[in-house]
């Protein structure tokens, strides 16, 4: 391929990533509003024991800062509260990275998992997101949950 260097190429799958949240909503929408909302989603006792590699330092925050709004902003909102404009019509409803309880129960490794794996209407980010990208964003959802609780 002329032209199309990795960059460009990681840019076209997330593109392509967002665009498949985008349509999951705009034709499952009537079917996913009928479903419960929040349903428990544990993640398996070996995920949850799994630390984060790479610290939160700005370098990693402001990386993981950049793909969650690149990825994660449109259904989790700016602010993590779950609130995001493709995320309204979501059932269940995307998680509220600034609810401390919740927050609380969640291990970076079980965020990770969640992440990678993903579960309807989540895309399964592994395939997309590299590994740092991902522990990057765990260390961010941390920030967003303690810059909300700081206030």
């Amino acid at each position: 391929m002329t032209g199309l260097n990795t960059a460009s190429l990681r840019w076209s799958i997330r593109s392509l990533a967002v665009c498949t949240v985008l349509a999951t909503v705009a034709i499952g929408a009537g079917r996913l509003a009928a479903q419960d909302d929040r349903k428990p989603w544990p993640a398996p006792d070996a995920a949850r024991q799994v630390k984060n590699p790479f610290p939160a330092n700005p370098e990693n925050l402001a990386a993981g800062e950049l793909t969650f709004k690149t990825n994660c902003m449109i259904c989790h909102g700016e602010q993590g509260k779950g609130d995001g404009i493709a995320g309204k019509g979501l059932k269940p409803t995307p998680a509220n990275f600034t609810d401390s309880k919740m927050m609380g129960m969640e291990t970076d490794g079980s965020l990770f998992w969640k992440m990678s794996e993903g579960r309807d209407p989540m895309p399964t980010w592994k395939d997309i997101l590299s590994e740092k990208e991902r522990w990057q964003l765990v260390d961010y959802i941390r920030k967003l949950n303690k810059d909300a609780n700081a206030k």
